[in-house]
């Protein structure tokens, strides 16, 4: 495991994966952590990011990570009071939490779209109201097999394509102009 954070909050996931039976080296940086993946890949299973010593700029490791080497699961520790980078690092594709007690994997249930018809399915037809969607969703083989890795023009494009287009933007920076004093002045006199 590659730990990244600066000293103080390496501590506890260093005795904590070295309890699990990792063998753990550190990284102040994930600048010097990505050097240090780059040139020993193999040597790696997984990587650590402290959310605490992270801008959140940097979490793009994880997205390079996941996308150049897929065999190394990427966890976060530290997460407290820091759900936006969180949310962030779930999106880019962080595998799960480094805890006291040990490794979380985050798990998406609906990874395509039949599945999402499933799950769907289950849904509506749940006789249990207690249980989550996701218990009750039974995939076969074919359905829960990894979906296949994009190639790096359709990565590159998919990260740039704009959520909204300029006339939506426009539209919605438009849609309540808030008129400066004097001109709200001068509509109260005209009226």
């Amino acid at each position: 495991m590659l730990i990244v954070g600066h000293s103080m909050a390496r501590a506890q996931p260093v005795e904590t994966m070295r309890a699990l039976g990792f063998e753990c080296n550190e990284s102040d940086d994930p600048y010097s952590a990505m050097a240090e993946l780059a040139g020993k890949p193999e040597s790696y299973s997984g990587l650590i990011l402290s959310l605490a010593g992270l801008y959140r700029e940097e979490l793009a490791i994880i997205r390079t990570v996941k996308h150049r080497f897929n065999h190394i699961d990427v966890w976060l520790t530290q997460t407290d009071g820091r759900q936006a980078a969180l949310a962030e690092a779930m999106r880019l594709g962080a595998d799960g939490l480094l805890a006291e007690d040990g490794l979380h994997r985050s798990i998406s249930v609906v990874s395509s779209p039949a599945v999402a018809e499933k799950s769907a399915d289950v849904a509506n037809d749940s006789d249990e109201p207690g249980l989550p969607t996701a218990a009750k969703v039974t995939l076969t083989d074919a359905e829960t097999a990894e979906p296949s890795r994009s190639t790096d023009a359709d990565f590159d494009t998919r990260l740039g394509d704009p959520v909204l287009s300029a006339e939506e933007l426009r539209a919605l920076l438009d849609d309540t102009p808030e008129l400066p004093t004097d001109a709200a002045e001068s509509r109260q006199a005209d009226e």
